[in-house]
């Protein structure tokens, strides 16, 4: 072999071992990203804390656009998945993800946009450095926290002021854990990390793209965006369809009143639900029994106890409740609505 042709191949081998470490660091940042998720939701850490954010800055700093664009987005489907996390399909809840995704492909196309001034903030470990970090983490967050509560709001609450606001307000905590991981994940791992290889240039960082050749990124992230609102999407949430629990708005809330205790509970009301199925529902989740008996001469049921208190103790009888007022229908005959209000009170009868 000659000099020349021993050149070439050094040359080629080189060109397969950088594209082999380069497929590597894909593969390491995919999986850091899902199985730090994985952990963090596993392991009952705070709600929100989580690291694709960061895996999405350094994808972008460290890998070439297209595929530092799809990195979050593999990791997010792939994550989903291992968690078992319904996606695409189902009930309005689950379209949330195409907020979601979109809003971390808004996040790779920011880092995508703005590398070279990112790479340079974060190229020392220095008081200034560790500032710009933390102001990365702490924008990125809110940027996609205001995206995705926004969402929330669209996909399943009703299109008005009050619950624009109620859903912005129930989601500062959440949005506070976030911006503590943000702060956390760019300041510990993002700054060491793109110091390290700007430094010590252990890989070969991309070339600068031109703004034209970005644009197929950016045009993807405005698709994602535009999907989020299409489809079941575009179906304004009614009274009877939102299913959040925990909320009387959302939900039906039931209180149960018998000789000395009280049960309270937020349920779920789906289309045809009746006051009796919520009985039922709640008694399985708060762990009592009740009885009633049929008469088919009236085609209905009436409760005989709850949680062991009987019709005709002490002369109380059990009744039931909906906004305050008294049905004319057997419990098995009134049906629900989110936002309702369902009350049984074991109390004496008045003729």
């Amino acid at each position: 072999m000659d000099i020349k042709s021993l050149f070439e191949e050094i040359k080629v081998n080189h060109e397969v071992l950088y594209v082999l470490l380069y497929i590597l660091l894909i593969i390491g940042f995919i999986g850091s990203a899902v199985l730090g998720r994985f952990l963090l939701v596993s392991s009952g850490a705070p709600p929100n804390f989580e690291i694709i954010m960061v895996i999405t800055l350094l994808a972008a700093l460290l890998l070439r656009s297209p595929i530092a664009f799809i990195v979050p987005l593999v990791s997010m489907i792939l994550s989903d998945i291992l968690l078992g996390n319904p996606i695409f399909v189902g009930a309005q809840m689950n379209r949330i993800v195409l907020f979601t995704y979109s809003g971390f492909a808004m996040i790779a196309v920011i880092n995508i946009f703005n590398k070279e001034r990112f790479r340079k903030g974060l190229g020392e470990i220095r008081l200034k450095n560790i500032g710009y970090a933390a102001g990365l983490g702490i924008g990125f967050v809110l940027l996609y926290d205001v995206w995705t509560n926004f969402g929330w709001w669209y996909l399943i609450y009703p299109h008005t002021a009050e619950s624009f606001v109620a859903v912005f307000t129930a989601g500062i905590p959440f949005m506070i854990n976030h911006l503590v991981s943000g702060v956390v994940t760019f300041v510990v791992i993002a700054l060491p990390i793109i110091t390290y290889v700007s430094q010590k240039h252990i890989i070969e960082l991309p070339v600068t793209l031109k703004n034209i050749q970005k644009i197929p990124v950016a045009a993807v992230a405005i698709g994602l965006i535009l999907l989020s609102f299409t489809g079941t999407a575009m179906h304004v949430p009614q009274k009877s369809e939102i299913w959040l629990e925990q909320a009387d708005a959302t939900s039906v809330k039931i209180s149960i009143v018998g000789d000395g205790w009280t049960i309270g509970d937020n349920i779920v009301a789906y289309p045809g639900d009746t006051v009796f199925l919520l009985l039922e529902t709640c008694s399985q989740q708060n762990g009592f029994s009740f009885e009633y008996t049929y008469y088919e001469q009236f085609d209905s049921v009436l409760i005989d106890s709850i949680n062991n208190d009987e019709n005709g103790d002490n002369e109380h009888y059990w009744q039931y409740y909906v906004n305050n007022d008294i049905p004319m229908v057997g419990c098995d005959k009134y049906t629900v609505s989110n936002g309702d209000h369902v009350e049984w009170r074991f109390e004496t009868i008045a003729y």
